[in-house]
């Protein structure tokens, strides 16, 4: 059997441009598929690292008067959910802290988790090591508690054994770990270290309005999200009648923890799954020519193979080989290709879920050596059985002519569908380029330019007074670096925050008017620091303590929604948040800023200057003389001089946060575009291909009608008119099929129509100037035959 694996070898040496078209052509769609199947498999196959992961959801409070206006829950609502509910096991909620490690050579930031009761019950986690926190350790005054990560047990504990029981010092209070979880839990993300049982004081635990918690929770066996909507919905209802003021007209959203995890690529990653699938099948069509052409080419070797005696068998057998040892050496190279889009997965912003779980895996192999075998099956079996079909007397003594018949008809239809693939990814990148370059020319609404922006460890626990005089003194020390033109802060990055709009009310109207915005709590010198408009009135002045009436400023969109035909300037707002009997009056108009997503329209925004809100952690934004760039290392130097115990993270400038921001658009239009490449490449090499192969076929009939009179330019149309009539048919086909499948991409595309006229007609165009240059040499080839050497031959 060796000696026939050996045979297969040289005869694909002998053919080795062939061969290696066919290789190069097989890993190419191979591996695209295998990376983006990567992908696809770590973040929507892959079940969730946790017990019955399917009985997990995620709970909201909804607003329903403004339709998806999902909140965060309250944890006085959370008990009393979990008193009365018959649909779950438990709810659980947390929310976000950041801790500094003071115990280490420098102030190290720690990402950590506030937890409530029965947090890891709900999600089913056992630890490694020690034990669930205990209600005392959940109770005001209690022990205090953390529940560390196996990173931080390995990196800062040097794995020790007996780490349960150990104080560790985070901020200013000493803590006792309880317990290290085991390397897979790493809720709600990979970069979360510990764990902290919420020990919150009652009057923030009764808070009706304080919705902080983000809940996730454990549904009974066998109960459906709409059971448990209604349940939860029925409770909230008898809340509302017991509290109108804080609970009427509020209910439940309940999503999957899978669904919540996955976010908005779900849509996308099935898109280029998709996408890719068309790329293989394309290369898959390009070997089918190839080889049917090579089988046609061998049939005198076949036809003296059997003369000396080779059974059908051993023939089929032997072509098999051939295309087993192609099958195989693509497939390698597929992984080869694949591991390097994996690892440019890894290293490259993509927006994605679990990126780092994207690897070669079994699976990845099963699945590529699969598609090898597949194949070998669909690119070999069909030749060898073609090749092996005709007689071998004929063939003999026709010398290895070919036909020039119906045979091509395959081979044609085949190039055809090809070109059709080609329009239909064509389109679909030519939508995504159209889009991303307008998302690129919309303005935000700031000048991210010279903005290095970062963040500061900081606790919940602290006082307002001190979170308000620690703000004032960042930003007047920030202000004093050589190089900084303006410094400010802010809740959340802009245009990088997608957090739900909340209710307010405008002082004086109806009670009943239910209005919504976005709303931030900024310092005054937000605006000069990001260069945002001021349209009318004046900004707004900090203040170190919170008194009953404070200023703020709204945004344009605000005024266009809530005073069409006048102004807000001397108005007051209060909002849900705010203490009772906060007044907040309207001062100035500033431009329209993309606060949530630059791929978002601008909401009304309402800016609370300095105190407005209590908001220990924001973001620091700096602007620096470009003459004069500021760095990071001069920044920390600064804030070490003032907070000695804080360790400042997130260092980034404010363009990359932007640029990140659109990293999904940006990998959804790059692989397309590389998809449809590839297919367009597939398509030319296919029609060059048949048309070689027409002419070679043909070069005796060409030598006899020229011989005959005929001129070389009818030559020349013919074959060019084969060519014609299969890339207009193949075009025409992918026309249609685009049009069809285009209206899949409406949540991928912004501001660009999914039937947009540019790109519909410039893609037709585009394949048809390819499909004219690939048949350059062809036709060339078939205008230089010379009629003696034809019939000689």
């Amino acid at each position: 059997m060796s000696h026939e694996w050996r045979a297969a070898l040289r005869s694909l040496i002998r053919r080795r441009g062939l061969s290696a078209t066919i290789i190069l052509t097989l890993a190419l769609g191979i591996g695209a598929n295998s990376a983006i199947f990567s992908a696809v498999d770590a973040v929507l196959l892959k079940p969730l690292p946790y017990p019955d992961a399917g009985r997990l959801v995620k709970v909201y409070e909804l607003n329903k008067a403004q339709r998806g206006a999902t909140q965060l829950v309250a944890p006085v609502r959370l008990a009393e959910w979990n008193e009365a509910t018959v649909s779950f096991d438990g709810i659980a909620g947390s929310y976000f802290e950041n801790l500094t490690d003071t115990t280490a050579a420098a102030p190290e930031r720690i990402d950590a988790m506030n937890v409530s009761p029965r947090f890891f019950q709900v999600l089913g986690a056992a630890p490694a090591l020690g034990r669930w926190p205990t209600d005392d350790e959940g109770r005001v005054g209690g022990p205090r508690a953390v529940v560390i990560s196996d990173t931080v047990w390995r990196e800062r504990f040097g794995a020790d054994p007996a780490i349960v029981g150990r104080t560790w010092q985070l901020g200013s209070t000493s803590r006792t770990i309880v317990a290290v979880m085991p390397p897979s839990f790493r809720y709600p993300s990979a970069t979360t270290k510990v764990w902290i049982p919420v020990q919150m004081s009652p009057g923030l635990a009764s808070a009706r309005q304080a919705r902080f918690y983000t809940s996730i929770g454990r549904l009974k066996p066998g109960v459906s999200i709409e059971q448990a909507r209604a349940d939860l919905d029925a409770i909230q209802a008898r809340l509302g009648e017991r509290f109108p003021e804080t609970d009427k007209g509020w209910g439940v959203e309940i999503l999957t923890l899978a669904d919540e995890t996955v976010g908005g690529v779900r849509r996308s990653l099935w898109f280029l799954m998709g996408a890719v699938a068309l790329v293989l099948v394309a290369a898959c069509g390009n070997v089918a020519c190839l080889m049917l052409a090579d089988s046609t080419r061998r049939g005198h070797e076949v036809a003296v193979r059997f003369a000396i005696g080779a059974s059908r068998g051993q023939v089929i057998r032997q072509l098999l080989m051939e295309g087993a040892l192609l099958a195989g050496a693509g497939a390698t190279l597929g992984l080869v290709i694949a591991y390097w889009a994996i690892g440019a997965f890894n290293t490259t912003p993509t927006g994605l879920p679990a990126v780092n779980d994207i690897r070669i895996d079994g699976r990845l192999v099963a699945m590529t050596l699969s598609l090898g075998v597949l194949s070998t099956l669909l690119f070999a079996l069909a030749p060898a059985l073609h090749a092996t079909r005709r007689d071998p007397g004929e063939a003999l003594s026709r010398g290895g002519r070919s036909y020039v018949g119906g045979r091509h008809v395959l081979q044609r239809a085949l190039v055809a569908a090809q070109v059709g693939l080609a329009i239909v990814l064509l389109a679909g990148a030519g939508l995504l380029i159209r889009s991303f370059a307008r998302l690129q020319a919309t303005s935000p609404g700031f000048d991210a330019s010279d903005v290095l922006t970062f963040r500061m460890t900081a606790q919940w626990s602290e006082r307002p007074e001190a979170v308000a005089e620690r703000h004032a003194r960042t930003i007047e020390r920030l202000e004093a670096i050589p190089g900084v033109l303006s410094a400010a802060f802010s809740q959340w990055l802009p245009a990088d925050s997608d957090f739900p709009p909340t209710e307010f009310r405008i002082i004086g109207r109806d009670d009943r008017e239910r209005t919504f915005g976005t709303l931030r709590t900024v310092s005054p010198n937000y605006f000069r620091t990001l260069r945002i408009p001021l349209l009318e009135g004046t900004i707004c002045s900090a203040a170190a303590s919170l008194p009953a009436v404070q200023k703020a400023v709204v945004s344009r969109e605000f005024v266009n929604r809530f005073f069409p035909s006048g102004t807000p300037i001397g108005q007051s707002v209060t909002a849900t948040g705010l203490p009772a009997g906060t007044a907040i009056e309207i001062v100035g108009i500033v431009g329209d800023v993309r606060e949530r997503s630059v791929m978002k329209a601008p909401d009304p925004t309402i800016y609370f200057c300095g105190s407005s809100a209590y908001w220990p952690d924001p973001v620091y934004m700096i602007r620096s003389d470009p003459a004069k760039p500021v760095t990071a290392t001069a920044v920390r130097a600064a804030l070490r001089e003032i907070e000695p115990t804080r360790a400042m993270y997130l260092v980034r400038p404010l363009s990359q946060v932007i640029a990140r921001s659109i990293s999904q658009p940006r990998l959804n239009m790059i692989l397309l575009a590389l998809f449809a490449g590839t297919a367009l490449l597939l398509a030319s090499l296919g029609l060059h291909g048949v048309l070689a192969q027409l002419v070679a076929a043909r070069r005796r009939e060409i030598g006899v009608r020229m011989a005959l009179g005929a001129a070389p330019s009818r030559i020349v149309r013919s074959i060019a008119g084969q060519a014609a009539l299969v890339t207009a048919i193949g075009i025409a086909a992918g026309l249609g099929a685009a049009f069809v499948l285009s209206r899949f991409m409406r949540t991928l595309v912004f501001d660009v129509s999914v039937h947009d006229p540019m790109t519909f007609g410039t893609v037709p165009l585009v394949l048809a100037a390819v499909a004219a240059f690939a048949c350059l040499v062809p036709v060339r080839r078939a205008s230089k035959v010379d009629p003696v050497d034809a019939l000689r031959e």
